[in-house]
């Protein structure tokens, strides 16, 4: 945990790297939704601007309400992450070959990644919202995969400032395997410990989550998903995962939202949906889906 003064994060939202990018063909980023998702941000942003000016409290009109965007990497990253074998790092049991092939594809993957990062901030920032890229590379690091520093004063900093920290999953240096993929979603679980957020959702290429894979015709939209404390789901759901995929797509994130929804005891408010679909901008301005598609991940004690 970091030592900075405590804030309160109205909201993380995470860009799921089917929902920017062709996950299929390398390096194609989705222009129209990263655009659409920027214009929608900057409208947010000047919603809470006129608020804050119109407010009769003098503790509103003062008051930032911070959000942070993380994005997935999808066919920036993944193929090379793949290729080179860099989730699984590299031991003292591998030859001096295979470690130089694990360190080059290090570099090629973090080169892949950064370059759909400067594409999604450059697209916010021409859209008026004042986003900044943060690679969480040197300055967060794993132990076997598991988070054991982040940066989070840089974080807390730029939110104090008034600006959109945007970060995405990234290429990590880590204790026993020497380096590993740390995808966004656990990225996105470190910053709810940090910050505690009232909501989070996860964008993606589908309207939610399936009862079974949403490529089956008989497949359906769950519009709720309960979560019990020990972290089980009262619901049967079936999930698949693209070859390349190195984070382990929707089975991380369904992963992700239940850990953040029992950790948080039901505080934060977890919801999947299709990215730019009506259900996002309800859950992200009001918090609530209002009846259109998507789903509600529930702490069991917070159903009524």
């Amino acid at each position: 945990m970091s030592n900075c003064p405590q804030l309160r994060v109205e909201c993380i939202v995470k860009l799921g790297g089917s929902a920017v990018t062709v996950k299929d063909r390398l390096e194609t980023e989705k222009l129209d939704e990263i655009r659409k998702i920027a214009e929608f941000l900057n409208v947010k942003s000047q919603q809470q601007q006129q608020t804050a000016v119109h407010s009769d409290n003098n503790e509103e009109r003062h008051q930032n309400k911070p959000c942070i965007l993380v994005h997935g990497a999808g066919s920036f990253g993944h193929f090379q992450a793949k290729e080179y074998g860099v989730a699984d790092g590299y031991h003292s049991n591998m030859d001096d070959e295979q470690i130089r092939k694990v360190k080059e594809g290090f570099c090629k993957t973090r080169i892949s990644v950064t370059k759909l990062n400067h594409i999604i901030v450059t697209e916010l920032n021409a859209h008026g919202v004042n986003a900044v890229g943060i690679s969480p590379c040197g300055g967060w690091e794993t132990d076997d995969r598991r988070v054991v520093k982040s940066d989070i004063v840089s974080i807390q900093n730029l939110l104090a400032a008034g600006y959109l920290p945007v970060l995405h999953g990234d290429c990590v240096l880590d204790r026993q395997r020497g380096c590993t993929i740390l995808s966004g979603d656990t990225i996105i679980e470190t910053l709810c410990s940090e910050f505690n957020p009232k909501r989070v959702i996860f964008l993606a290429d589908v309207d939610g989550i399936y009862d079974m894979p949403p490529s089956d015709p008989k497949s359906s939209t769950l519009p709720v998903v309960t979560v019990t404390e020990d972290g089980s789901i009262t619901a049967a759901i079936a999930t698949s995962c693209l070859e390349h995929d190195v984070t382990g797509g929707i089975r991380k994130k369904l992963k992700s939202a239940t850990s953040i929804v029992t950790e948080s005891k039901g505080a934060t408010k977890v919801f999947v949906c299709r990215i730019n679909a009506v259900g996002a901008y309800n859950a992200y301005m009001q918090g609530n889906l209002l009846g259109e598609l998507g789903t509600e991940i529930r702490f069991q004690d917070s159903v009524s």
